[in-house]
């Protein structure tokens, strides 16, 4: 999903809360965007064939600027399923930083290790 399809898809789980349909007027999905990423009613509506094809959003009825939405389970834990992955990306990343450092350390250790003995033993 981009970024408009991602702010409307809140929007509407902002609005339709309780897991019920919801009329909106277009206005008030238009108010979601900010304004840098310009968005107008023919924009509006591709998002929402957008979400309804992807089975995130119902959508009873659209005429003359009002629509009746509700999310659909998908779309709500959507952003559930987007934080999960970020938490996971940031463990494997604590993961390998940590398994590094650890290997590192045991590497410089046995090194260390190595060479007293070969300057204690070996070379006298």
């Amino acid at each position: 999903m981009d970024k408009r399809t991602t702010y409307l898809l809140n929007k509407i789980n902002e609005i339709c809360s309780e897991g019920s349909f919801k009329i909106v007027e277009e206005d008030e999905l238009l108010g979601c965007f900010p304004e840098k990423l310009k968005m107008d009613g023919d924009g509006l509506k591709q998002c929402l064939s957008y979400l309804k094809e992807h089975k995130l959003i119902d959508v009873k009825y659209a005429e003359e600027g009002m629509y009746c939405l509700c999310p659909l389970p998908e779309g709500r834990t959507y952003f559930e399923s987007v934080k999960e992955r970020k938490s996971d990306a940031f463990r494997r990343r604590r993961d390998i930083v940590l398994m590094t450092a650890l290997g590192a350390f045991f590497g410089a250790l046995v090194g260390s290790v190595c060479a007293w003995i070969l300057i204690t033993y070996l070379l006298p």
